[in-house]
């Protein structure tokens, strides 16, 4: 009998120890990945119960808020069309965009394992959670929009210290029916839950020109005065034939900055073989042309080239913006925001400030210097050329009266047989730069008759005030 008691006792402490150590790594090593699983159903009801905070733009204009209802709180976005950058909130799809970034601040940073959500759970109290404000001007961001209208294709607008005014990607959608809506929107060719300005990559065609102009210069390779005769020229390069095709009939000798303005490729072509693939591409990278710019959203990798610049057809394709370079609207906004910036590229950044309920500052952006690629006499060349192509070239479609604006268009083959992009970088004021912007239109034809007056309408949104 002792015995068999023996065996029990020791059988019963054994099924205890199991027990205890089961409850101690599912309950404290495990927790974590149990609580982040999205049919986790205490965490479901959790995310039910909390009022999540609000996105404001920089000037207290709300973005999108959660409002109580009978069946519980419920996320409304003010301004759908912001879709694409303010992202969504779903308990069953999760979060995006500026909603998945702040996710944590958004609710409060309370987990429904908590003490802290214990005690709102015996007070009866709704979690809140933080006031995230954002770099956007919500009526910059309306003048992008309605300047882009229907057309496929993304605008940024950015201050020459990296922040993101108006972040504007077409298609959007309407994110307050997004769990109705994402069977529909996911399977949709025109893929509107991609943000055209950070995710989409496209060639950037002459807007390009700008970078190779920067390195151009920067490294003494040729000047602003320096006068070519490319007009007429043809420039073969292991047989492909390179010509300027845009220059004005009849003038064929002219000095870089009307080159630039004019958008003669075979100018830019020679440029890059004259720079060198060694010098090109380290210019080239340190505008983060291979990078993938860190944001607080995701960002797509930018790409020089699948293949070394060693090939000259290649390095010389490039130097006019084709080839194999592959960029994001962004990337070509900080192109611009470095040009605007004496030679310095700024941090991008969307958030301004993170703030409790209280109104307490609990988190600041996310600022500073990337890179200085270029000197601030080189910065202020490219913004001379810029001021040229707009004041004589074929940018002349930005001109904002009583300002002096620069830019370059630029209109990027696809290699299909489809219309090109039409594109646009621009840097305004130049007498005192503040503004950069790039416009891009898929398919959209030419640069300077399609990117070049949505960019102008920006502009003129941002410097002249409301």
């Amino acid at each position: 009998m002792n015995g068999n008691i023996l065996r029990v006792g020791w059988l019963s402490l054994l099924t205890v120890l199991l027990l205890s150590l089961g409850l101690a790594y599912w309950g404290l090593v495990r927790a974590p990945e149990l609580q982040a699983l999205p049919n986790n159903a205490r965490s479901v009801e959790f995310e039910r119960k909390i009022q999540r905070g609000r996105i404001l733009d920089r000037n207290g204009q709300v973005l999108a808020e959660t409002k109580l209802t009978p069946d519980g709180p419920q996320r409304v976005y003010t301004y759908p069309p912001l879709a694409p950058v303010l992202g969504y909130s779903s308990l069953r799809y999760g979060q995006g965009g500026v909603e998945a970034a702040f996710n944590d601040e958004l609710r409060g940073n309370v987990t429904g394992d908590s003490w802290e959500a214990l005690r709102y759970k015996l007070l009866h109290q709704t979690p809140v959670g933080h006031d995230v404000t954002l770099t956007l001007d919500l009526r910059l961001q309306q003048a992008a929009d309605q300047a882009l209208g229907n057309r496929r294709g993304a605008i940024v607008l950015t201050s020459t210290d990296g922040e993101i005014l108006a972040m504007a990607s077409h298609p959007s959608y309407d994110p307050n029916r997004f769990d109705e809506l994402f069977p529909q929107l996911s399977a949709d060719p025109a893929a509107p839950l991609v943000n055209r300005a950070t995710q989409g990559l496209y060639p950037p065609g002459s807007t390009w020109k700008t970078m190779t102009l920067a390195a151009g210069l920067d490294s003494g390779v040729t000047q602003l005065s320096r006068v070519v005769n490319d007009g007429a020229e043809t420039l073969t390069v292991s047989g492909f034939p390179i010509r300027c095709n845009n220059n004005p009939p009849g003038v064929n000798s002219f000095d870089i900055a009307h080159a630039f303005g004019w958008s003669c490729n075979l100018t830019f072509a020679r440029m890059a073989l004259e720079t060198g693939e060694p010098r090109y591409t380290q210019y080239a990278n340190a505008f983060q042309a291979s990078s993938s710019l860190p944001l607080e959203i995701p960002v797509a990798k930018a790409q020089l080239s699948r293949n070394p610049l060693t090939n000259p057809v290649l390095l010389a394709s490039t130097g006019f913006g084709q080839g194999e370079l592959l960029q994001t609207p962004l990337h070509m906004a900080s192109l611009g925001a470095t040009v605007a910036n004496d030679g310095r590229t700024p941090r991008p950044h969307l958030l301004l400030a993170i703030k409790d309920a209280e109104g307490r500052v609990l988190r600041g952006p996310d600022s500073g210097v990337l890179a200085s690629p270029i000197r601030p006499d080189s910065a202020a060349q490219v913004r001379e050329a810029m001021r040229v192509a707009v004041e004589n070239g074929y940018a002349s479609g930005a001109k904002v009266q009583g300002y002096a604006v620069g830019g370059k268009t630029g209109t990027a083959e696809t290699g299909q047989a489809t219309p090109p992009h039409a594109w646009f970088l621009g840097v305004a004021p130049l007498d005192e730069p503040r503004y950069a912007v790039s416009v891009l239109v898929e398919n959209g034809g030419e640069g300077s008759q399609v990117a070049a007056p949505l960019a102008q309408r920006v502009l003129a949104a941002a410097l002249k005030g409301p």
